[in-house]
C-alpha cells in the first residue's frame, strides 16, 4: 500500500479541535468497541470480552490505517444478567446501558458525526445493541451500524467446530484460542473442562438456532457456565480466529463508510 495520510485513529488520541476538524472536513465512522466483565470459567478472564473487542479494534487501525475510522475507548461493561449467578460479573440493566448508548451516540454527533457504529464481542450484548442502533438512528439522525468481533452460533454466527456440536457460545474453543493468542498469560488451560450439553440439539423446535427460544442462565445449561469445549483451544487458532475477526470487520467498515440508503455499495457520492 502506498504510503498516506493515516485516516484511522484512536478518539483518546486524538484532540478536541482534531477531533471536530476529522467530522467537518470528512465523513469518517465513529467505531465504539463494547465487551462485558462476566464469568468465563476458570481458565479465563472476566474481562475477555472486552479484552478481544479492544485488541480487534487496535489491530483494524494497525493494519488498516487506510480506513477513515475513529476508534474511541472501549465499553467494558455490558448486560450480563445470564451470568450475574457467578462472582465478578458486573451487569448493566438493559435500561441503563440504553442510556449510556445513547449518551454516547449524542456525544458523536455533537461532535460532528454522521456515521457510528458499534463493535460488540459479547453476544449478551447483541440483541439489545440492536433495538440501540435503530433507537439511535431515530432519536440522532445518525447512520448507525452493529459489527460483531465473533459473533457466537446463538446470536447468528457459525456452527464453528463440530467437536463442540454446534454448542460453543461461551468460554469454549473459540474465545479461549483467541484469549491464548492475544493474553495467554491471563489463561490457565489446566483449570479449563469441556462442557457440552448434548440435551440441547435433543430439542428439535426450542434451541439457539431453531427459531423458537426459551430463556436461560449459563448455570441452567451447565454446573460452571462455560458452553463449549477450552480444552481444544491452541493459540495458533486464535491467531487465525482474530485475524479473520479483522477481515471481516474491516470489510464491514468499508461498506459503512460509502453506505446510503437506495444506492448500491458501489455508488459514491
Amino acid at each position: 500500500m502506498e504510503k498516506s495520510i493515516r485516516k484511522a485513529r484512536f478518539l483518546a488520541e486524538m484532540s478536541g479541535p482534531a477531533c471536530g476538524s476529522a467530522a467537518a472536513e470528512g465523513d469518517p465512522l465513529f467505531l465504539q468497541p463494547i465487551g462485558a466483565v462476566e464469568h468465563h470459567g476458570a481458565h479465563l478472564p472476566l474481562a475477555t470480552d472486552a479484552l478481544v473487542a479492544d485488541a480487534v479494534a487496535a489491530r483494524l487501525v494497525t493494519e488498516r490505517p487506510d480506513l477513515d475510522v475513529v476508534v474511541m475507548p472501549t465499553l467494558t461493561y455490558g448486560t450480563s444478567n445470564e451470568h450475574v449467578w457467578a462472582p465478578g460479573t458486573v451487569s448493566l440493566s438493559p435500561v441503563t446501558l440504553l442510556a449510556v448508548l445513547d449518551d454516547v451516540a449524542a456525544s458523536v454527533r455533537r461532535a460532528g458525526g454522521r456515521r457510528f457504529a458499534f463493535l460488540n464481542a459479547h453476544g449478551g450484548n447483541t440483541n439489545l445493541l440492536r433495538v440501540a442502533i435503530r433507537e439511535i438512528r431515530v432519536k440522532h439522525d445518525l447512520m448507525t451500524f452493529l459489527a460483531h468481533c465473533d459473533l457466537p452460533p446463538d446470536n447468528g454466527g457459525p456452527a464453528g467446530d463440530p467437536r463442540e456440536e454446534g454448542l460453543g457460545i461461551h468460554g469454549g474453543l473459540g474465545e479461549t484460542s483467541m484469549m491464548l493468542h492475544l493474553f495467554p498469560e491471563l489463561v490457565d488451560l489446566s483449570l479449563a473442562e469441556r462442557r457440552i450439553p448434548s440435551w440441547i440439539n435433543e430439542y428439535r423446535a426450542l434451541g439457539f438456532e431453531q427459531g423458537s427460544e426459551y430463556a436461560w442462565l449459563s448455570e441452567d445449561i451447565t454446573v460452571d457456565g462455560v458452553i463449549g469445549d477450552p480444552t481444544l483451544a491452541t493459540a495458533e487458532h486464535g491467531r487465525a480466529r482474530v485475524a479473520e475477526s479483522v477481515r471481516n470487520v474491516a470489510a464491514a467498515v468499508e461498506e459503512m463508510l460509502v453506505f446510503r440508503f437506495g444506492t448500491g455499495p458501489a455508488v459514491r457520492s
